[in-house]
């Protein structure tokens, strides 16, 4: 079985955009709780990107949010399975960037995303788009939330 993508998909505008995401997440570090600007950018991305509905995004724990991306086509009944969770963590760490060469090191000085959490952002974000774009493909029944 081999997936068929879209046209857009196939040039590299979807990838690079996402490359060039999780680069400015991790120029941008925020440690937890302080998110914000980060928060906001995921939130622009979420609802002028992938397309969701200012409805479906809510503000968890302060600085988090929770996003529901909801099926469009016919419901299945009787099926087990409701809603699947895709997550990703906001923050960085409280430690020194310490390789200057990197073209988007860390502007934050003191903070800097050695734990992965830029790619984990650009990740779901990419996902969310893709999920969304096919919600015409997920069972109305059902959602996928992303925490």
């Amino acid at each position: 079985m081999s997936a068929v993508l879209p046209k857009d998909m196939l040039d590299n505008t979807f990838w690079l955009s996402l490359i060039a995401l999780r680069r400015e997440v991790h120029r941008h570090p925020e440690p937890g709780f302080k998110e914000v600007r980060t928060q906001a950018r995921v939130r622009e991305i979420l609802m002028n990107f992938a397309g969701i509905s200012e409805d479906n995004i809510r503000v968890s724990a302060l600085t988090g949010l929770v996003v529901d991306i909801c099926g469009k086509a016919p419901a299945k009944k009787d099926h087990p399975i409701k809603c699947v969770a895709l997550r990703s963590d906001l923050d960085a760490l409280t430690m020194t960037e310490v390789n200057n060469s990197l073209p988007y090191r860390s502007q934050n000085e003191g903070i800097a995303h050695m734990c992965g959490h830029d790619g984990h952002i650009a990740g779901l974000m990419g996902a969310a788009i893709l999920l969304q774009q096919r919600a015409d493909r997920i069972p109305s029944n059902f959602k996928v939330r992303l925490i």
